[in-house]
């Protein structure tokens, strides 16, 4: 076994030919026959003699089809991109799964990153082979002032949440997401999406186009105990059955929750106990929930009260027969879309001239297969033990019994037939995860209103010399912290070099294109990113 490892380190080393510059190596899902841990010990040993990275710009690819066992937390003090191919066919993603030590405890995250995150097309199974206990969290987001994306990433079970900040970020994406029954036995408030531990913010955070499947809790939370994000976007999300309010915060100041389905979210209702310690003002939590910023936080976010922005359009919002008949039976209210306090904001336009709700649809979406209603009615079953005090067990939906085995393709599929619903969203899409409609996701371009209300944080841009014979250097300013791609791009449109990925400061910057003998002669675009919005500028190479 040392062997082994010994000459995987001096093949590592080897391919550090291309250091500095962005690669891919694959990563095994067994080293020497042993599976457990294959991938901390690969990816953590890329490393040289002297304990730097081998290559900091790397990708690592799982392989699609196999199962990567963890045998503890990654805790990746380095930026971790971490990807797949997308699967075709009856190919499935490869999985990461949590497993038990030999006291048979679980352990309790998957992933610890202390620096930028990029993970996409993996599946993420939080419960062990033995399909009994699950992982507290797939991810903890612990680098400060860092920026991490998760695009199409499915998260299976698990007792606490799925991805969680514990230090002030910069910027979080997650996007084509799936959560699939986060839940915990006896606690309403964990089986959580994406959220913030206690005070430890963002710049922005961007959800879009995410399901969140059988869910005891928030598919978003900033709670009484967390700082908002400065900038929030929560546009095209399907919500299906969740027991309590699916975003949990209420001192956005700026947000837009735009296109989404709510389908039986926050379905256990609220006694007045219940209250306690979720809205400030004991009201009944709502859909959409807001309340007036506290003074310390206003002077945090840089705003008054009457500066706040949040916009509300094309939600779909509907509650099933059944979930009205468990709430008639505990004397219990449906949670409304607004409650009056967060209603009356939206109404005052003299004091709040940029809150604005509009098209909200109540409306039954009829999906192709939820499940025939199996999340549904074992949510109802644990809600009622839990208001009666009887002992609670897992719940959701695994069609074929078994936890830790993942079903692909997947079984569910929340397309639905509502036509109102299928036309309602911006620019007459489908309300809800467009993933649901590959057709649709197709011709969607993502440049709904709500994406290009993000403010783009690229300034003035000046490329020298052009034409440029040997060298072209790139200047630009950057208004925020951002996360920056420059790409170089032939009139073809073929990608052919990457000059910068990478999170830089607010201020002036500058970057040099070095070009070399073999790059012919002609035009070229060099694209400036910020994530959200990209500027271009047309060169001549002429040597």
């Amino acid at each position: 076994m040392k062997k082994i490892f010994l000459l995987l380190l001096i093949f590592l080393g080897a391919m550090n030919i291309s250091f500095g510059q962005p690669d891919t190596l694959i990563v095994p899902d067994n080293i020497g026959g042993d599976f457990s841990g294959a991938i901390n010990t690969f990816i953590i040993g890329d490393t040289t003699s002297t304990g730097e990275r081998n290559n900091p710009e790397r990708y690592y690819k799982l392989q699609k089809d196999k199962i990567y066992f963890l045998n503890g937390a990654l805790y990746c003090d380095f930026d971790l991109r971490l990807i797949a191919d997308k699967p075709e066919g009856t190919e499935k993603p490869p999985i990461v799964a949590s497993t038990t030590g030999a006291n048979g405890v679980i352990q309790l995250i998957q992933f610890k990153l202390f620096r930028d995150g990029y993970i996409k097309n993996i599946i993420f199974q939080m419960t062990p082979p033995e399909g009994s206990g699950d992982s507290n969290a797939s991810f903890f987001l612990s680098g400060e002032g860092h920026s991490y994306e998760f695009d199409n990433v499915m998260i299976e079970w698990g007792l606490w949440t799925g991805i969680v900040t514990e230090k002030p970020v910069d910027k979080v994406v997650i996007k084509n997401c799936y959560f699939k029954n986060p839940e915990n036995r006896t606690n309403i408030y964990n089986g959580r999406g994406f959220g913030f531990f206690q005070e430890n913010p963002a710049d922005s955070v961007i959800m879009q186009n995410n399901t969140f499947f059988n869910m005891n809790s928030f598919a978003f939370f900033a709670d009484i105990s967390s700082i908002s994000p400065d900038y929030f976007l929560f546009d095209h999300n399907t919500i299906v059955n969740s027991m309590k309010f699916p975003i949990h915060s209420f001192w956005f100041p700026e947000a837009i929750v735009t296109n989404n389905l709510f389908y039986n979210a926050h379905s256990y209702g609220e006694t007045l106990q219940d209250r306690a310690g979720q809205d400030p003002d004991l009201q009944q939590y709502s859909i959409i929930n807001i309340a007036t910023i506290p003074s310390d936080l206003l002077t945090y976010f840089d705003i008054a009260e009457e500066d706040r922005k949040y916009t509300v359009a094309n939600n779909g919002f509907f509650y099933e027969d059944d979930v009205i008949t468990y709430l008639n039976g505990y004397s219990l209210d449906p949670a409304p879309f607004m409650n009056n306090r967060t209603q009356g904001m939206f109404d005052d336009d003299s004091m709040y001239p940029n809150l604005a709700v509009s098209n909200t649809m109540v409306e039954e979406p009829d999906f192709v297969n939820d499940g025939n209603g199996e999340g549904m009615a074992s949510m109802i079953q644990w809600m009622k033990n839990k208001r009666d005090v009887v002992a609670n067990t897992q719940w959701g939906w695994d069609s074929d019994g078994d936890k830790f085995l993942v079903e692909w393709p997947l079984v569910e599929d929340f397309a639905y037939s509502n036509e109102t619903l299928m036309t309602g969203a911006e620019g007459g899409f489908p309300v809800g995860d467009l993933n649901w409609w590959p057709e649709k996701k197709a011709e969607w371009d993502g440049s709904s209103s709500a994406t290009n209300n993000v403010k783009s944080k690229i300034g003035a841009i000046s490329v020298d010399p052009n034409p440029a014979k040997s060298y072209l250097t790139i200047d630009y300013t950057l208004t925020e912290k951002s996360e920056v791609t420059i790409l170089i791009y032939n009139l073809a449109g073929a990608q052919i070099h990457t000059l910068y990925k990478g999170t830089q400061t607010s201020g002036d910057h500058s970057i040099d294109w070095s070009i070399t003998k073999s790059t012919p002669n002609g035009i070229y675009l060099v694209r400036i990113s910020d994530g959200n919005h990209s500027s271009t500028r047309k060169v001549v190479v002429q040597k």
